[in-house]
């Protein structure tokens, strides 16, 4: 186990009702999961772990080096089967869909389960599926969390942090959903984190193809479009004149920019002004493509730009 990995999961256990762990992609979320479920024991309860991609869960069973192994509870299982695995203390990889309906049908002894780890996390909502389970079981359990220090956790992670932030307070309604307090951030420049990268640092090797004619043909041409369009837009006084440079105009959000600035006012543009910005954002996406398609392509962009 790396040492950023012993302090996540000190982390967690400090924290008896769980948390929300949110590391940067590529940290061994596997690795993690493996170690952490290799502190469990059967006289906690039973470990429920939703069941992640069939990738993940492989990498997971593959660095777990402790017995028993996870089992996985699938629906070919009779009823009184899965009640058996319910109370046996063991780990169980389940899909949500099972888990509800053992949930509804009162066929889940509440008291016998120890937690819950979701992984994935960044994929659920206030209308999922897992998120009901969640409220179902924190409804079950709250008797005994408040009577027993055998508390029911959930612990859920997540190493994609880039879809946390997508939408409105995501991570907090998320936190809500799932009845957790506490969020624990691990990005790469954590000092943890970092130090661990140092040891081994990556090889990082530069390739640079050279363009062709055509395709510099084709680059000479669209820059040279998209300056005639910006000197058009300048002649409009409406947007700030130091942004609306060539150079700017190749990084993405460029149209963006403009079509902010141009927000409050864009009812009372013209219809040359609005076809500008419109042709900005294609003559950029052209750039792009000009890097990224065949020799082939670039062929025709330059006979139908140039020629």
């Amino acid at each position: 186990m790396v040492q950023f990995h012993e302090h996540i999961i000190t982390d967690l256990l400090e924290d008896p009702a769980g948390g929300l762990v949110i590391l940067s992609s590529g940290l061994s979320l596997p690795k993690l999961v493996s170690s952490l479920l290799s502190l469990h024991s059967p006289s906690q309860g039973t470990l429920l772990i939703f069941s992640p991609p069939p990738t993940l869960k492989s990498l997971i069973l593959h660095h777990h080096n402790t017995n028993p192994n996870p089992i996985e509870i699938t629906a070919d299982l009779p009823s009184h089967h899965r009640l058996s695995l319910y109370s046996s203390g063991q780990i169980c990889f389940i899909t949500p869909r099972i888990l509800i309906v053992d949930l509804l049908s009162n066929k889940i002894p509440t008291s016998s389960l120890a937690g819950l780890i979701i992984l994935n996390a960044h994929s659920i909502s206030e209308t999922s599926t897992e998120a009901f389970i969640v409220r179902i079981l924190k409804s079950s359990t709250q008797n005994r969390n408040q009577n027993n220090s055998n508390v029911f956790y959930i612990r859920a992670f997540s190493d994609r942090p880039q879809a946390m932030v997508s939408g409105f307070c995501k991570t907090e309604r998320l936190m809500k959903c799932l009845f957790i307090r506490r969020l624990h951030l691990w990005p790469r420049f954590q000092v943890y984190v970092s130090q661990e990268l140092e040891k081994d640092p990556p090889e990082v090797v530069d390739v640079r193809v050279p363009m062709s004619k055509y395709m510099v043909g084709i680059q000479k041409a669209i820059l040279e479009v998209m300056d005639a369009c910006l000197k058009e837009v300048r002649k409009s006084n409406k947007v700030d004149v130091e942004d609306l440079t060539v150079e700017n105009g190749l990084f993405k959000s460029f149209d963006e920019i403009v079509r902010r600035q141009l927000d409050p006012i864009w009812h009372t543009l013209g219809k040359k002004t609005k076809q500008l910005v419109s042709d900005l954002k294609t003559l950029r996406k052209l750039l792009d493509y000009l890097v990224r398609y065949s020799f082939l392509c670039c062929t025709i962009m330059y006979y139908f730009i140039v020629v």
